[in-house]
């Protein structure tokens, strides 16, 4: 697996060459930015790879360099995750992180009843407990197998159908309630995982943006977390074919649980033509219908 950073921000064309010997200063090589003719402003959109050589320590230096030598202050960042085709292939397990390249994979809740809990004082974390089934309006969710409600995973009628017929285990359903226009509502379910998966290996990658407050001490807020790492002693024995992690993730407000997914479910998607075969972020094929897995990788 490699970790990639990618960096976006605007300069004066005068000040392109200054900006490149910076990352020069910090082992990263980058090319020449693109150009806006109107204002001649150059756009830097360079992405490099994390490593023992380059650090994100040496990033968060870096940063600092260009605040104070060319007054760059506003830069964005985002982090990707790129595995190999062997850990693709080996994986027993994989996230789900969408089920589409677009917003209609998001449904917005119409109401579901949730109690509601400060998890941490400092950064504002909620905590919540499920009271009443998931309420959406359905017709919202078209023809889509599987969409995201607040933080939980609701599946169309069809694909629980084929959970069934190719005797997925390890779930519980729960009907939605519709609320909306009754033309075009359809039957739809939360998926409910029945088991938890051990502890994550500590070997798993944990980063944070430097252009941003720093982590909050709870150990989330702040915190991009990598891919899934299990030892492989602590899966083996696992029967079913949809987890929850035993680990918290969240949404910026609210903490949830991950839903994890077998070979065999994500096999299953690609032979009946849901979503296509996608490896990361930037493949290709990564379309508005996709659904993006990331493997488990394993120690």
């Amino acid at each position: 697996m490699k970790v990639e950073l990618e960096n976006l921000f605007s300069i004066d064309e005068s000040n392109q060459d200054q900006v490149i010997k910076v990352y020069n200063r910090y082992g990263i090589f980058i090319g020449a930015p693109e150009i806006r003719k109107r204002n001649l402003k150059a756009s830097f959109n360079p992405i490099f790879t994390l490593n023992e050589e380059v650090t994100y320590e040496q990033v968060a230096a870096l940063y600092k360099s260009l605040e104070r030598e060319l007054g760059i202050v506003s830069i964005g960042e985002r982090f990707y995750f790129d595995f190999s085709d062997s850990e693709y292939e080996q994986a027993p397990l994989f996230t789900l992180n969408s089920t589409g390249n677009s917003p209609d994979m998001f449904v917005d809740d119409k109401g579901t009843l949730f109690s509601i809990s400060t998890y941490c004082q400092h950064c504002g974390l909620m905590e919540k407990e499920q009271l009443s089934p998931i309420v959406i309006d359905t017709t919202e969710m078209k023809d889509r197998h599987l969409v995201h409600v607040s933080g939980y995973w609701i599946a169309s009628q069809e694909l629980v159908a084929l959970m069934e017929q190719e005797d997925i285990q390890g779930y519980e359903l729960l009907e939605v309630i519709h609320q909306g226009t009754e033309e075009g509502k359809q039957k739809a379910f939360q998926i409910i995982p029945t088991q938890v998966l051990p502890q994550c290996s500590n070997e798993r990658v944990k980063l944070y943006f430097a252009t941003e407050q720093p982590p909050c001490r709870c150990g989330l807020s702040g915190v991009i977390n990598g891919p899934d790492i299990y030892k492989n002693e602590d899966l083996k024995g696992l029967t079913g074919d949809v987890f929850y992690s035993a680990e918290w993730s969240h949404d910026g407000r609210y903490l949830y649980r991950k839903t994890l997914f077998s070979r065999k479910f994500r096999e299953i998607i690609i032979k009946n033509n849901i979503s296509r075969e996608v490896r990361g972020e930037k493949d290709k094929n990564f379309g508005p219908r996709d659904w993006l897995f990331d493997p488990v990788l394993l120690k």
